[in-house]
């Protein structure tokens, strides 16, 4: 769907297909797309998608990274999930292969030889050593990002290999008009907006008709609360955390 259409949407919602003879002005309704679909992007699931980035050894040498340690992504990316370096196979035992790894190694010693009763208290003691045998191992750079300047910032230690990066990306503008949502959400807010705008002032109709613009706030409001609701149920969160 273009934003014409999608315009020409909204403006046949509100006027009830030009039964109702008053609308919003074609440049207020671009203004509340542009505006709302901000707040889309940061806070409905759908209206981002997952991204994959590899950020080149080469940036390293950039006077920017000197200077800032920071790095300038593009301008659709809203969050980064990962951020891990691209590490090639390690020598183990003299022998440069990918698929001889120290990880690779610890896990087949700790999840391919049987496990018994008797051995619990060792397992323990095992993966103990594991979780801080990881950190030799460590691959995840912490990093920070500002969704508004959208700038990836390095707070961990200097990566000598490239990056790659899983992040989430907003999907086109025209895939986000054709979400049922995201058009309802748009004509809830024409509504209050509509209602401020013919409130502003007090008139009536020819024929001595009354315009009831407290009953289009109310119906605009009661659907933005239910949308809220509806954009809340549908992102739960998918991880927890332990503390011990």
């Amino acid at each position: 769907m273009t934003k014409q259409e999608f315009v020409s949407a909204v403006n046949g919602e509100i006027t009830a297909s030009c039964a109702i003879p008053f609308s919003l002005p074609t440049g207020e309704i671009e203004r509340l797309i542009n505006l709302e679909a901000s707040w889309m992007y940061r806070e409905y699931r759908d209206a981002v998608q997952q991204g994959y980035y590899v950020l080149d050894k080469k940036y390293y040498l950039t006077q920017e990274w000197k200077s800032t340690r920071t790095f300038q992504m593009p301008d659709c990316v809203m969050a980064i999930k990962m951020c891990y370096e691209m590490t090639s196979g390690q020598r183990a035992f003299g022998i440069h292969d990918p698929d001889l790894t120290f990880d690779r190694l610890m896990a087949a010693d700790l999840y391919l030889t049987p496990l018994s009763s008797d051995q619990i208290t060792y397992r323990t003691i095992q993966w103990s050593f594991w979780d801080l045998a990881k950190q030799f191992n460590l691959k995840d750079i912490q990093h920070g990002f500002n969704i508004n300047t959208k700038r990836l910032i390095i707070t961990g230690r200097d990566p000598a290999e490239s990056l790659w990066l899983t992040t989430l990306n907003k999907i086109p503008a025209e895939d986000l008009y054709e979400d049922p949502v995201f058009l309802k959400w748009v004509i809830a807010r024409a509504k209050t907006q509509l209602a401020r705008i013919i409130g502003t002032f007090n008139y009536t109709l020819i024929g001595g008709i009354q315009i009831n613009y407290g009953d289009i706030r109310t119906e605009g409001q009661e659907e933005l609360t239910a949308l809220k609701e509806k954009i809340k149920s549908d992102s739960p969160p998918d991880f927890f955390m332990m503390f011990t």
